[in-house]
C-alpha cells in the first residue's frame, strides 16, 4: 500500500490518491484471505474521511513508523474512528502515526483506534495525536496489549485483563488513562502528563486492577487544583504501588497525588508523593478499609494527611532484598509543624525479617488534645549493620 506522496510506489498493490484513502485500505483488507494476513503501509500521508475497518481477525496493519501518517481530512466534523474493529481477534496495529487533525475540525467525536468486543490484539509503537476524543479506546475487549505508544489519552470501557504498559499519555482533553467498569487490567510503566483531567482514573466498579510504576505529572490542565494524579471512584481491590506522582511546575497543577474517592479494600503502597499535588494533602481517602502502606526506599520524603487515617497508623515498608541483614533501621527526622510533636506521642517499632523490614510509626493523640489535621512530613533512611548491604 502506497500513499499519494510515498517516495516509492513501485510494485504497490494499491496506490492512494490522497482523497478518502480509507477506501483503498479497506479494499486491501477485504481482499485478504478469510484467515487474515498483513497490510503494509509505506511512508507517506494517507488522508481518510471515514473509518478504516479491520473486517477480519488475524490482521496486521503495519506502517513504516512515524513517517506513515494516517490523517483525518479537514472539516470532517462528524463521528469516526481512524481505525475500527468490532468483534475481531488477534489484530496487530503497529508503527503508525495517526493524526486527528483536530485544529481543522469544529465538532464530532473522533477517536484514533477503537477496538470493540475483541480479544488478544496488540497496539504497538504508534503515535496517536490531535484527536477530539480518546486516542485509543477499548470497549468490551479483553486480553489486549497496548505498549510502546505515544498517545493522546486511553480509555477502557467494560474491558478486562488488558495490559497497558510503557506508553506516554499526554495532552489529552480528558483523562490520561480512564478505566470504567473494567477489571483485572495492568497499567504499568507509563508516563501520564499534562492531561486536562485526572492522570489515571478508575471508576464504576473497575476492580482488581494493578496500577504500578507509572510517572504521573502535571495533570488537571483544564482547571487548576481540581483533578488528581490518580483517582479511584466506586472501585475495589485495586493495587496502586510504586508510582511517582508530581504536581508539575506549570501554572495549572493537579490537586492531590492519589485520591480514593470511594471503594473498598484498595491497596496503596510504595508511592512517591513528594510534591504530588497543589493541595496540602498529597493523599486523600474516603474509601472503606483502604490499606495504606506509605513506603520509600533510601532517603525520601513522604507527605501523609493524618486526618484521613482513622487508625492513626502509617506502615512504612522497605521492600529491599538483602542477602544478610541482621538489622535495618528507619529514622524519623522531623515534622512540618512543631504542634504535631506537642500533640502526639511518637513511637517507632521495627520488625526485621529475612529480606525486608517493616517499620511502624504510630501516632497516638495525647491526652486532652484535639485531632491535628496538618500533614506530617517524615524522612526515612535505610542503613544496614553487621555485614549487611545498603
Amino acid at each position: 500500500m502506497a500513499a499519494s506522496n510515498s517516495i516509492d510506489s513501485e510494485n504497490a498493490d494499491y496506490v492512494c490518491d490522497g482523497v478518502n484513502d480509507q477506501d483503498n485500505i479497506n479494499a486491501a483488507i477485504g481482499n485478504l484471505p478469510d484467515n487474515g494476513g498483513s497490510i503494509y503501509l509505506r511512508e507517506g500521508t494517507y488522508v481518510v474521511g471515514d473509518n478504516i475497518i479491520i473486517s477480519k481477525s488475524n490482521v496486521a496493519l503495519v506502517g513504516a513508523g512515524a513517517s506513515t501518517v494516517i490523517k483525518i481530512k479537514d472539516a470532517k466534523n462528524d463521528n469516526m474512528s481512524v481505525i475500527y474493529a468490532s468483534g475481531k481477534d488477534n489484530l496487530l496495529v503497529q508503527n503508525l502515526r495517526i493524526n486527528g487533525n483536530a485544529v481543522n475540525q469544529t465538532f464530532g467525536t473522533m477517536r484514533g483506534i477503537y477496538l470493540y468486543g475483541g480479544k488478544n490484539s496488540k497496539i504497538v509503537d504508534c503515535w496517536v495525536e490531535n484527536l477530539r476524543e480518546y486516542g485509543i479506546y477499548l470497549q468490551s475487549s479483553s486480553n489486549n496489549t497496548v505498549t510502546g505508544n505515544t498517545i493522546q489519552g486511553n480509555s477502557l470501557d467494560n474491558s478486562n485483563n488488558n495490559t497497558i504498559t510503557s506508553n506516554t499519555f499526554q495532552g489529552n482533553g480528558q483523562h490520561g488513562i480512564y478505566l470504567t467498569a473494567s477489571s483485572n487490567n495492568t497499567v504499568a510503566g507509563n508516563t501520564i502528563q499534562g492531561n486536562d483531567n485526572h492522570g489515571i482514573y478508575l471508576s464504576s466498579s473497575s476492580d482488581n486492577n494493578t496500577v504500578s510504576i507509572n510517572m504521573v505529572v502535571g495533570n488537571s490542565q483544564a482547571t487548576d487544583n481540581t483533578d488528581n494524579g490518580i483517582q479511584v471512584d466506586n472501585s475495589n481491590y485495586n493495587n496502586i504501588q510504586g508510582n511517582t506522582v508530581r504536581k508539575g511546575t506549570g501554572s495549572k497543577q493537579q490537586n492531590t497525588g492519589i485520591t480514593i474517592l470511594s471503594g473498598t479494600n484498595n491497596f496503596v503502597a510504595n508511592n512517591d508523593l513528594y510534591q504530588a499535588g497543589a493541595a496540602a494533602a498529597k493523599f486523600s481517602d474516603a474509601g472503606t478499609e483502604t490499606i495504606f502502606d506509605y513506603s520509600q526506599s533510601g532517603l525520601a520524603e513522604n507527605v501523609v494527611p493524618i486526618d484521613s487515617i482513622s487508625s492513626w497508623e502509617n506502615i512504612i515498608t522497605f521492600p529491599i532484598p538483602f542477602p544478610s541483614v541482621p538489622r535495618v533501621t528507619a529514622n524519623l527526622a522531623n515534622f512540618d509543624n512543631a504542634a504535631v510533636t506537642n500533640a502526639y506521642v511518637v513511637q517507632i517499632h521495627t520488625i526485621t525479617t529475612d529480606n525486608f523490614t517493616i517499620v511502624t510509626n504510630v501516632l497516638y493523640p495525647a491526652s486532652g488534645t484535639a485531632g491535628h489535621t496538618a500533614d506530617i512530613v517524615w524522612y526515612a533512611t535505610v542503613a544496614s549493620q553487621s555485614g549487611g548491604r545498603e
